[in-house]
């Protein structure tokens, strides 16, 4: 039987640091065959819709064979006895793969996998379409507070945005942070999580929010994200950053 399996880009497991070799076979001679364990002894795979446990771009996928032994707990966990490693599975493979299966899952799978990355190339110019999106995002997030993060966490699961954060999101904190400073890490975490529910279009209510159903109440945020712009918030100024390096390319100080 035929699975995917995630692995770091020297070949060794995410979360044991176990190395493998391709083509070689692998046997867990105590398998577990408990099911109420969910992390225990045997070799780990999943279906394609199984990946966002533990893929982000910084690592690879393979396609394995498996057989023997098996406990399958969810579509994100499942151990198997045996294991071999035959090949790895590129990008335009996974994409392709991911695309014939948006419709079952009812999300951007394919982007879930390969996230949009705003913060590249030359920074952008702002218009005044821009300047508005920003005053309204900020406008929605004065009125939420912190509550962007949880609704989107609640609404769409821990594994679709971990992966998304791992992939993209954690460059994207970490280079605004380089520019303005730690303070407006809370917002930028916004940002993402702002991105990430433009991949459930089928979500027509989001958790802890009054809104109409069936619209996005963050698409202010999503917008900027992909026009190449990325705001924060220090609790004083809003900004927009832009390029490779997250310039500063407009400022909004906080009014209210």
């Amino acid at each position: 039987m035929k699975k995917l399996k995630v692995l770091n880009k020297g070949l060794t497991s995410p979360y044991q640091n176990f190395k493998y070799e391709i083509g070689e076979k692998y046997v867990c001679n105590d398998f577990d065959t408990d099911k109420s364990n969910a992390c225990s002894r045997g070799f780990y795979a999943t279906d394609i819709e199984g990946l966002p446990y533990s893929w982000n771009t910084n690592r690879k996928c393979f396609e394995v064979e498996v057989s023997g032994k098996q406990v399958i707990i969810d579509q994100y966990k499942q151990r198997f006895e045996k294991q071999t490693i035959i090949r790895e599975v590129g990008k335009t493979e996974l994409v392709k793969m991911a695309n014939g299966k948006e419709k079952e899952l009812g999300y951007k799978f394919s982007e879930v996998l390969f996230p949009y990355y705003p913060l590249k190339g030359n920074p952008k110019k702002v218009t005044q379409k821009e300047i508005e999106l920003l005053s309204q995002w900020a406008s929605v997030r004065a009125s939420v507070g912190d509550s962007v993060g949880a609704s989107v966490r609640a609404s769409v699961g821990d594994s679709v945005g971990a992966s998304v954060w791992a992939s993209v999101g954690a460059s994207v904190w970490a280079s605004v942070g380089a520019s303005v400073g730690d303070s407006v890490g809370a917002s930028v975490g916004d940002s993402v999580g702002a991105y990430i529910s433009s991949l459930f279009p089928n979500i027509r209510k989001w958790k802890y929010f009054e809104h109409e159903e069936g619209e996005n109440p963050f698409q202010p945020c999503i917008d900027l994200w992909r026009a190449g712009f990325v705001p924060s918030f220090d609790g004083d100024t809003w900004r927009l950053h832009s390029g490779k390096k997250a310039e500063v390319v407009y400022n909004l100080t906080n009014k209210q």
